[in-house]
């Protein structure tokens, strides 16, 4: 790119400032990380609520640690979208081993709204009934199950929540503020299913337990896909509603740190831009700049700043141009981000993204390395707040002696496609979290990406439920 004008040098290099991102802003990002987390956990959600916080910091009631010695065979259910799966996890201690049996299922179209939630729940029931009869259980047993839901529901328990909204296309009306695990296990009780549901649980503490069976110093669990989420371990006594706990117990807190950030995140003007012609603009700031979600969108609007520029030389043809994709939003993938930085030479590659996937006119060499440049831009910047978020989660537990073993250490768990499929994700996190702490908390770190999905994780929970149950039993 060495012939290029210093007209496009100039606005390419504005371009690179806006998403570079200083060490001062990372720290100003774990300081708010921190307050914002002690003013989620400060709430009691058994009150009426008058403080607020953007980290909702929820109580998931799974308290304790697994050990990898524990046995059993248990069940989980999770409903996201239209998508059904039913998992059997045998655990068979020996430090985390485990068999996995899983199957999917397909919600058919005239079962996602009605007036009557039972005809749904039924054909979840048939499913779990078909799941059991694929993977042979015994009849007489009645077997532990965890389920995720993807509904809003509030969660009063281990095993308690009101249903308060629904999401992905479903609408029950009749249902709203009732108890999700009471719906399902009386239904599948109807049926004769030999299943008792002990508990709910969510992505980010199913990817930590995930984790945690086969890695017993796990101490935080994110998410990090289409959207994101964390969840750690916190002292009871440090939560609002627990503040007078004396078992001395630690929980599993859900963050929901997908809204973080409002006044403490390196926004641009084209997150700003993102933002406002979002669905849901002034919220989930966070997920915004960092998730597959919308990672690639950046960049798209980007690449069109550029072109109108005159930065980048291929146009649209203006006969065709209901079929360039690249002036449709979202249609510049975020796994094409993934293609384009790993590309070399003459960067093929992204030339069949330009030209075939986006359908632009003819790409020059230096119009391919300019689009590679960007993807790096938004994907290190994405790389850097996710690590400088795990960064000030790990600073609070290691200020309030949570989860920092001297010889195991302090494992971090993370799923999800953008960690797991973008090639330099994972060494720019780390590097991030190594940068922001102290060298001798840096030290005893590992994050490991999560083999096995998150119903695994699920399974866990419903172990973690009977555990906790039979803990209870001894000491009453």
């Amino acid at each position: 790119m060495s012939s290029m004008t210093s007209h496009k040098q100039q606005i390419l290099e504005n371009v690179s400032n806006a998403f570079a991102v200083t060490d001062e802003q990372l720290n100003f990002l774990m300081e708010g990380y921190n307050e914002e987390m002690k003013a989620g956990l400060a709430i009691d959600r058994t009150l009426a609520a008058t403080k607020t916080s953007e980290l909702k910091m929820i109580p998931s009631y799974v308290t304790g640690y697994p050990t990898g010695n524990e046995k059993g065979t248990y069940l989980a259910l999770e409903i996201s979208g239209i998508d059904i799966y039913v998992c059997q996890v045998k655990l068979k201690g020996e430090g985390g081993k485990l068999a996995i049996n899983q199957y999917q299922y397909k919600i058919p179209d005239n079962l996602t709204a009605g007036d009557d939630i039972n005809v749904l729940i039924d054909y979840v029931a048939d499913c779990v009934v078909d799941f059991q009869t694929r993977v042979g259980t015994h009849k007489q047993t009645i077997y532990s199950m965890a389920i995720s839901i993807g509904f809003a529901v509030l969660q009063t328990g281990l095993d308690k929540g009101k249903i308060i909204a629904f999401e992905h296309g479903f609408d029950f009306p009749n249902v709203i503020g009732c108890d999700a695990v009471d719906l399902f296990d009386s239904r599948f009780r109807a049926k004769g299913l030999g299943v008792k549901i002990v508990a709910m649980a969510n992505d980010g503490v199913c990817t930590l337990l995930a984790h945690a069976y086969q890695h017993p110093s796990t101490r935080i669990g994110v998410i990090h896909s289409a959207g994101t989420n964390c969840a750690y371990y916190d002292k009871m006594s440090n939560i609002g509603q627990f503040k007078h706990d004396i078992s001395g117990n630690d929980m599993i807190i859900n963050t929901e740190w997908c809204n973080f950030g409002a006044r403490h995140l390196p926004k641009t003007d084209f997150d700003s831009m993102l933002d406002s012609q979002s669905n849901n603009p002034g919220i989930h700031n966070f997920e915004k700049m960092t998730t597959g979600m919308y990672l690639g969108e950046i960049v798209r609007q980007i690449l069109i700043f550029l072109m109108e520029q005159r930065v980048l030389s291929f146009q649209v043809d203006q006969e065709d141009e209901d079929e360039c994709l690249l002036l449709m939003p979202y249609q510049f993938d975020t796994s094409y981000m993934y293609v384009c930085e790993a590309d070399t030479e003459d960067l093929e590659d992204t030339r069949l993204v330009l030209e075939d996937m986006c359908r632009v006119s003819e790409t020059t060499l230096e119009d391919r390395a300019i689009v590679k440049k960007v993807c790096e831009l938004v994907g290190h910047r994405a790389a850097l707040l996710l690590g400088a978020s795990i960064a000030g989660v790990v600073t609070y537990m290691v200020q309030h002696g949570i989860g920092l073993d001297e010889e195991k250490g302090f494992a971090i768990a993370i799923s999800g496609d953008v960690y797991k499929d973008y090639p330099s994700f994972h060494p720019r996190v780390c590097e991030a979290i190594k940068d922001l702490i102290p060298d001798e908390v840096a030290s005893k770190l590992s994050v490991g990406i999560v083999q096995h999905s998150r119903i695994v994780g699920a399974a866990i929970v419903a172990m973690m439920a009977e555990k906790m149950d039979q803990e209870d039993t001894v000491m009453s």
